[in-house]
């Protein structure tokens, strides 16, 4: 009972008396707009809040103990998404910008760690303008002396950039911002190099400061930026062979280097996944899936959300037969041959934003063939029928296509089956094999156009 007590009274102080932290951003003349306060992890930004400006253009929030360090972001939605990001570690931060082009005017006016990273951004940016000058020149420009100036200012300016980034250590050694600062210097090869000399260098020693043992540094862009660029090294290669191959031997450099720590390792896989599944690059996705599947174990019951997208990618693949006996057991008017038909199976929920956007487009889309060459079927997830039904009885169309529903939801055993881990997920069976997975509504409508399913 002392031991409940003692844990009550703890989470009660933490919860609140946290110590709280004002963020505030003034953009000049934006006086009544709104911004998006999101938090980084990797390449998503996650909704926070939503804050309105005073009339002069001063966005005030909010955070605490309770927040987790890392970088976090305000995005302008009526301009372009334009991005302010800025570093929380338990103190005060007070940024200001203007409003014709918030990242290239921000000035950190309280903030240590932002003060710091932000000399590392501008530093950086100069060295590296620098540098590719003095590449261009090297490799366009004839004569021994264009290459010897050039030469001795590149060695001039690696020794003033290597005394800048220590100044920044000496100054941050232990902040967050040092960590990040750390893990996104510029690799720097010691002497001036042809650009396929130059790729070499980094495919060897790019990811030599990256600390991927840091947790920490999942809360901001260092690792999924560190993996597109070292990708982004390999790309002058595809030319000269087979880009799958390619692009595997960086994806398993990239894995090994992530393999120090087991968070960063899975949340370095699934960045990778989602990144070529957008690309359609369905060999490469097969290829880290296996990769991942070699050192893990994943069981059917109580799976992750990864070890489900690693086995989607993996047991249901293009070319792989779809587990039809779950679909047979609710199909209880035996209207649709599983076996023998062409199907359209998507398994959405209404509570997907993404899913009520482009659901009804599919749907739409099927009622509008004369004479289609499959049947569609859309099985949603939700927990309750409520919401199901108000939304199919709102959308005509759905009366042409067979709509059937689980509340197991996430849980159930079809959802299981099939290793849905994210909605809209979308199998295109022919006679029981998967013929397709298509993401996005216009690569459906591609699919049906190969398939000559219209």
């Amino acid at each position: 009972m002392k031991l409940l007590n003692t844990l009550f009274f703890t989470l009660l102080s933490i919860s609140i008396f946290a110590t709280e932290y004002s963020i505030s951003l003034a953009v000049n003349g934006f006086g009544g707009q709104i911004t998006y306060l999101t938090k980084v992890e990797g390449d998503l930004s996650i909704l926070t809040d939503t804050l309105t400006a005073d009339r002069y253009g001063l966005f005030k929030t909010t955070l605490s103990d309770e927040n987790e360090t890392g970088f976090y972001k305000f995005i302008f939605p009526q301009l372009n998404n334009a991005e302010v990001p800025f570093i929380f570690n338990k103190e005060n931060v007070a940024i200001s910008t203007e409003a014709i082009n918030p990242n290239a005017y921000i000035q950190v006016m309280l903030s240590k760690e932002n003060d710091l990273y932000y000399q590392f951004l501008n530093k950086n940016a100069v060295f590296e303008n620098q540098v590719q000058l003095l590449e261009m020149i090297y490799d366009n420009y004839l004569g021994d002396d264009f290459r010897s100036q050039a030469e001795s200012e590149y060695l001039r300016l690696i020794q003033q950039y290597s005394s800048d980034i220590a100044k920044l250590h000496e100054k941050g050694s232990n902040t967050y911002a040092w960590k990040v600062i750390k893990s996104s210097v510029s690799p720097v090869p010691p002497m001036l190099l042809s650009q396929s000399e130059k790729n070499l260098f980094l495919k060897s020693h790019y990811f030599d400061d990256v600390d991927f043992s840091d947790t920490t540094l999942i809360n901001s862009e260092v690792f999924t930026s560190a993996a597109i660029h070292y990708l982004s090294i390999y790309t002058q290669q595809i030319q000269q062979a087979n880009k799958n191959t390619i692009f595997m031997s960086a994806v398993d450099t990239i894995l090994n280097k992530a393999s120090i720590n087991e968070t960063t390792y899975e949340f370095i896989v699934n960045y990778l996944l989602g990144g070529f599944e957008s690309m359609g690059a369905s060999e490469i996705v097969s290829y880290i899936s296996q990769q991942y599947l070699a050192e893990h174990s994943c069981s059917t019951n109580e799976t992750t959300t990864l070890q489900r997208k690693v086995l989607s990618n993996t047991e249901l693949a293009v070319g792989k037969q779809a587990p039809l006996d779950i679909l047979k057991s609710m199909n209880y008017k035996k209207d649709i041959d599983f076996s023998s038909e062409n199907v359209a199976l998507i398994f959405w929920a209404t509570w997907c934003t993404h899913c009520v956007e482009t659901i009804p487009q599919i749907v739409d889309h099927y009622a509008s063939l004369n004479n289609p060459k499959y049947k569609l079927v859309t099985m949603a997830l939700d927990t309750t029928t409520n919401d199901w039904e108000k939304f199919i009885d709102a959308h005509p169309n759905f009366n042409k296509t067979k709509n059937l529903i689980d509340t197991n939801g996430w849980d159930g055993e079809l959802a299981e089956s099939y290793y849905i881990y994210a909605t809209p997920t979308i199998y295109m069976l022919q006679a029981g094999k998967i013929v397709a997975k298509p993401i996005e509504f216009d690569e459906f409508k591609k699919t049906l156009k190969r398939l000559k399913w219209e």
